[in-house]
């Protein structure tokens, strides 16, 4: 029952943004964790920590979505302390890369790699290219084109081995085609702004993942956002109002602060020089 409220939470989150779920998800954790309280079978408990595991990250994302950091750095030491009691390499790659994901976003890249450094064992190749990409936005952070290059080339290697993402473990599902596309946009997007050189590639990542046919809303609308700003800066003022306008009308449906920061940027974008610093 708790795996199945939850993977409805992560179905609205990707559409609609951490801000609608958030609340909602942050009641269902709480009764779970009150289950644990409860005398079960060894069986039973490492089911259900399992299921608080992925609960907690999916709480702990919808908060930081929702630009709610400092409550969702707990929720995800959650996540993180069920997933390895839990006993899931997996798993934990999936808390902890999203956790990471919020220090990236922060810009505190020794914070993140030691999130990413968490992560060992048997890992699903599809989580093997996500742990990759989001190193490599780490290293971009701190301008180390060396070290995020490497890293995304392990990604793509990584992802050209992923078959059915089906017939893995139901979170691996999301790790799509332009999910991968766009962290890899968004790693050469970082490395623009610590440096303020543009690396040919981001255009094509970024476009690739903006349209990409998904029914991951925020991925597109964030690959959109970010595609937009990097045109403007560049100059291609008639490329970028298109995807501007684009990314406005993907905006409209997902409640997120995270996509609204990214709109800001490229408000500002719109209105700077071309050849801009990122």
């Amino acid at each position: 029952m708790i795996t199945q409220r939850t993977a409805m939470l992560e179905r609205a989150d990707r559409r609609e943004g951490g801000r609608a779920v958030h609340d909602l998800a942050l009641r269902e954790l709480r009764d779970a964790v009150d289950l644990t309280e409860a005398s079960t079978t060894p069986d039973v408990r490492t089911a259900l920590l399992g299921a608080i595991s992925r609960l907690a990250n999916l709480t702990a994302w919808a908060s930081f979505d929702a630009g709610r950091y400092s409550k969702a750095r707990p929720l995800f030491r959650l996540g993180l302390a069920t997933a390895r009691e839990f006993g899931d390499a997996g798993l934990l790659c999936h808390v902890a890369t999203n956790a990471a994901r919020l220090e990236i976003h922060l810009r505190r890249s020794v914070e993140a790699l030691e999130l990413a450094d968490q992560v060992g064992g048997r890992l699903p190749v599809a989580a093997r290219a996500m742990l990759a990409t989001v190193r490599a936005q780490a290293y971009a952070v701190n301008g180390d084109g060396r070290q995020m290059a490497g890293h995304l080339l392990a990604a793509e290697r990584a992802y050209g081995r992923v078959g059915d993402l089906a017939s893995g473990p139901a979170w691996t599902k999301t790790i799509t085609a332009a999910k991968i596309g766009s962290d890899s946009g968004f790693a050469l997007y970082l490395l623009s702004a610590s440096t303020g050189r543009y690396d040919p590639q981001v255009v094509s990542d970024l476009r690739r993942a903006a349209d990409a046919d998904t029914a991951q809303v925020r991925v597109r609308a964030m690959a959109t956002t970010r595609l937009a700003t990097v045109l403007y800066r560049q100059g291609n003022r008639a490329e970028a109002d298109h995807h501007a306008a684009r990314a406005a009308e993907l905006a409209r449906a997902v409640d997120s602060a995270r996509l609204a920061s990214a709109l800001t940027e490229l408000r500002a974008a719109a209105g700077a020089p071309a050849g801009g610093h990122a």
